[in-house]
């Protein structure tokens, strides 16, 4: 029998290895503070069309209900935990930090990408927008790709405002500029190179800078290799030195072998408002994992809340993953630490230390107030400030010991 298109069977052997990925990203994002939550399959197509964009309207799978409404499976999670937390948050000054597993379901955007339905495991960080969170996100995006056995691989940083910039500086209408991102985001350089010549009615120096727009990737030194190229607007300007941030905090994590600097990526939902990035393989034709900042969903549907997350495609990352196994027969202890940003780097080893331990770690940066760790283990809460950091390691160990 036919299988409908777009869907998949999956052999023991392949859903073994899901589950196994899946376990390895449910203990790790645990570890990290992060809860997990689950929402309905379906929503209404009233409540997504507020949010995507036109390109992805076309892929949703969709039907009239028993109530005469239309309703859709769910194209993504990000949409629906928002709907759900803009209303439980009314009148609070709270960050949620939650995590998600299930299915959604697209056809797919080009004749490459066959599946229709994904496997998505991803995390959401409600209510900061600071850089911290941006590259505390991307940071565990890059750790759950090394926990699913993915050796080979590289994770590039960029912005969204950096194309809008580009597109405003440009006095393009509105339909010439939806037009060409649909070309950008498609990477059909021949396109591209087509649109522009016969169409553009910007000068030279900026149809060569949007030919270019594809290839704009490199280290952070590439941001200052790029400058003098650019056009001067406060979205450009804006992103270019938060993009500077995070690489920043990253490379103080020690994670810059695995990024990247690229300024023409694009993302497929029109909700997201600032750093946006994906995962690559070069085993995979198609990215492992998308997530980004979004500050301006939760205002659609009534409550402003910045927030920040990704996605990974499970999938996909069974293709490339190696086999392992995992204990987790161990009772988590919970811990907070507050902390300024001179001791970033040690309290990023002291986190990693104590989350090989399965012991859930939330890090908070926060300058105006002293370091400060509190240890709750359900029934007890411990308090340091001031701390040694020369035997900190020592004394959370000795608390653990003697319960």
């Amino acid at each position: 029998m036919d299988l409908v298109l777009g869907m998949k069977d999956n052999h023991p052997q392949e859903v073994l290895k899901k589950r196994e990925i899946e376990f390895k990203l449910r203990h790790l994002f645990s570890s990290w503070g992060f809860e997990e939550v689950e929402t309905p399959t379906l929503e209404y197509y009233a409540t997504l069309q507020k949010v995507i964009g036109d390109e992805l309207k076309e892929r949703l799978f969709q039907f009239i209900n028993r109530e005469g409404k239309l309703v859709c499976l769910r194209p993504d999670f990000t949409t629906s935990i928002a709907r759900k937390y803009s209303s439980d948050l009314i009148g609070k000054n709270k960050t949620i930090r939650v995590f998600y597993d299930g299915k959604i379901f697209r056809y797919p955007s080009s004749p490459l990408r066959t599946e229709s339905e994904l496997t998505q495991m991803g995390l959401e960080n409600i209510g900061d927008n600071s850089p911290a969170v941006d590259a505390e996100v991307v940071s565990l995006a890059i750790i759950a790709l090394q926990k699913s056995g993915i050796r080979d691989f590289a994770v590039d940083i960029g912005h969204v405002g950096f194309f809008r910039g580009i597109l405003n500086a440009s006095g393009y209408s509105s339909s010439f500029q939806q037009k060409l991102k649909a070309i950008v985001k498609a990477k059909d350089f021949i396109a591209l190179k087509n649109f522009l010549e016969n169409n553009s009615p910007a000068e030279p120096k900026l149809v060569s800078l949007l030919l270019d727009f594809p290839f704009l990737r490199g280290k952070k030194e590439f941001l200052n290799d790029i400058n003098d190229k650019l056009p001067r607007n406060h979205q450009i300007t804006d992103s270019l030195e938060r993009i500077g941030k995070v690489w920043d905090i990253l490379s103080d994590y020690g994670l810059e072998k695995n990024i990247w600097v690229n300024l023409g990526l694009i993302r497929d939902f029109d909700y997201y408002s600032g750093i946006i990035f994906e995962g690559f393989s070069p085993f995979s034709g198609s990215p492992l994992l998308a997530g980004g900042r979004y500050d301006e969903l939760f205002g659609i549907f009534g409550q402003d809340r910045p927030a920040c997350g990704f996605a990974l495609f499970i999938e996909r990352l069974v293709e490339v993953c190696e086999k392992s196994q995992q204990d987790i027969n161990q009772t988590f202890k919970s811990y907070t630490i507050f902390y300024p940003s001179e001791h970033r780097k040690a309290v990023f080893i002291l986190t990693q230390k104590l989350r090989k331990q399965l012991r859930a770690v939330i890090a908070q940066e926060q300058n105006d107030v002293p370091f400060t760790l509190k240890l709750t283990d359900g029934f007890k809460e411990y308090t340091w400030t001031n701390i040694n950091w020369d035997t900190i390691y020592e004394q959370i160990q000795e608390v653990i010991k003697n319960g």
